[in-house]
């Protein structure tokens, strides 16, 4: 399973880096956010992400700029998630919000979808479940510095396999060292 397009559901400074990094590596990027002002501070927070890469990736200013071109912007969830593969949260710690978030992506999500939370904070079994597809649903922690960045993918009892595959794969193409987990069943 490739993934070919990405949604990122949160333009604050976490959503919006993991969005312009995708970008970069020539993948199509949808940003979502429910207020307008947050989607301008974004594009914003996009062109300095610009002189980052330039100053400590040696990117381009063509490659930075393609980059942009990448990246698509809504205010409307089910524009935004359409026709991903993979929709990333990364809105707020705050175990309503998020919950309430997956309710509506079970409607607006396309079927193929995986689902992905970067929360560190809240119980993601949760999540998993709140988004009616927890065969789809992972975790992913991204870390590391200029000279490795880390990608740590967690699934959880009823992850597939192929989800974690597919995900692993995609990582390693945006330039990004996967390692998995599986958490097991509690008993």
């Amino acid at each position: 399973m490739a993934i070919n397009k990405v949604t990122v559901l949160g333009t604050g400074s976490f959503g919006a880096r993991i969005a312009f990094h995708i970008a970069y590596n020539k993948v199509d990027v949808t940003v979502y956010d429910q207020d307008y002002g947050l989607l301008e501070e974004a594009r914003t927070k996009f062109r300095e992400f610009c002189g980052y890469y330039q100053k400590h990736f040696n990117a381009s200013p063509e490659d930075t700029e393609a980059a942009l071109a990448n990246i698509a912007y809504s205010m409307e969830i089910e524009e935004a998630t359409g026709n991903a593969d993979l929709i990333i949260e990364a809105i707020a710690e705050d175990l309503k919000a998020k919950k309430e978030l997956y309710y509506i992506l079970r409607k607006t999500g396309p079927d193929n979808a995986f689902f992905a939370t970067t929360s560190q904070g809240l119980d993601p079994e949760l999540l998993a479940k709140a988004s009616g597809r927890p065969e789809k649903f992972l975790s992913l922690h991204f870390s590391g510095n200029k000279d490795q960045n880390i990608i740590e993918i967690i699934g959880f009892p009823q992850t597939q396999k192929k989800v974690l595959d597919a995900v692993a794969n995609f990582s390693e193409g945006i330039g990004l060292l996967p390692t998995i987990k599986k958490v097991e069943p509690q008993n």
